[in-house]
């Protein structure tokens, strides 16, 4: 059976019409919000409706509901906008389990962007890197509606996952930076942020004019962080940690409950401690962001949780403290996780090819 457009564009993971979409937002966010641009002004609250709504293959967005923080760093440049759609979402306890329905959106997407500016930011300074970032911007925009889309079409979500998630974000931050590299990795190469970069890719593209004879080329450039995240091994992992053991030693210093002082310790079981507590220390912030969504009612606290919500809560702290006797499985698991996913992911965006002019 021949393919229509729309479902060849699906199959590639580029839903019909988005960078249109993506383009036609990002132009539209620029023209609200440059005359309301103020020096003494860094957040704005804005809402608008487009001339003619936002089509992404089936869905429509009329109304945009924007808020923009313009963030001022010790920095020359106009940097990057950080950009994140919010999505409403309620839990369901079926009996069996537990999950996440998205909530019809009707027809709006609530954004938000996050600039960094310079100190000494200025309004035409605002206008100008806009501009400048134009292809970033777009497929930022772009990146952003596919969660949205995504949403749309699959509803249904998993507060098991949602909590992993969260709590890869937060140890992007972890403050030694072999394991800041490493979590980081695992935010990027999650499947959330998968199913958007055919789209994101295919932005980017068709932003700076890519044929197919220059895909190849462009790809390897601005996407050699998936071949870096696949190289990812735990021996090359630890030998970093020796090779900055000042960073191992600092972080050590600031944990209060170690069993051995760190003057104590040899370099060996400071590497070994360090792994076990990010290790740890992952394994809980995902058991209290998952318990955080499950919880209804505050007795829940105090008596446990109700229906399916107490088993389903077990079984995710069980899978993860799954490697509480020896955390090195930990890291091991991810070297599996990264290569898998990785090939996965470049098989899926280099479909993106066949979309692109000759």
């Amino acid at each position: 059976m021949k393919r229509t457009k729309k479902e060849f564009n699906e199959a590639v993971g580029v839903p019909e019409g988005i960078y249109d979409a993506g383009k036609q937002l990002y132009d539209d966010i620029k023209k609200e919000l440059t005359p309301q641009l103020n020096k003494n002004q860094t957040e704005y609250n804005l809402n608008f409706s487009p001339n003619k709504p936002y089509k992404i293959g089936d869905m429509e967005i009329d109304t945009v509901d924007l808020k923009v923080q313009l963030h001022p760093i010790p920095n020359d440049d106009y940097g990057d906008s950080n950009m994140s759609v919010y999505r409403k979402q309620k839990l369901e306890d079926t009996g069996k389990t537990v999950m996440y329905m998205s909530l019809p959106s009707e027809g709006n997407v609530r954004l938000t962007i996050d600039k960094p500016v310079p100190l000494d930011w200025t309004v035409d300074g605002v206008i100008d890197s806009f501009e400048k970032n134009k292809v970033m911007g777009v497929s930022s925009i772009s990146h952003e509606l596919k969660h949205e889309y995504d949403d749309f079409k699959h509803p249904i979500g998993s507060p098991s996952h949602v909590a992993n998630y969260q709590s890869k974000t937060h140890f992007m931050n972890f403050p030694v930076r072999a394991l800041q590299r490493l979590f980081y990795d695992l935010y990027y190469m999650d499947k959330v942020e998968n199913l958007v970069r055919p789209s994101e890719l295919y932005a980017k593209l068709m932003s700076k004019g890519i044929k197919k004879s220059q895909f190849l080329d462009y790809f390897r450039d601005e996407y050699s962080h998936i071949m870096d995240a696949m190289k990812f091994n735990t021996e090359d992992l630890i030998k970093e940690l020796y090779e900055n053991i000042d960073e191992v030693d600092e972080l050590l210093r600031n944990v209060d409950d170690l069993e051995v002082d760190v003057d104590d310790m040899t370099d060996e079981e400071k590497v070994n401690t360090l792994l076990r507590i990010a290790y740890v220390s992952y394994g809980n912030m995902s058991g209290e962001r998952l318990k955080y969504q499950l919880v209804s009612n505050p007795l829940e606290l105090l008596f446990g949780l109700g229906g399916s919500k107490e088993p389903y809560f077990q079984k995710h702290i069980n899978k993860v403290t799954k490697y509480s006797e020896n955390p090195i499985g930990f890291y091991k698991d991810i070297e599996k996780t990264l290569k898998n996913t990785g090939r996965k992911v470049i098989k899926k965006m280099a479909k993106v090819y066949s979309l692109l002019p000759e």
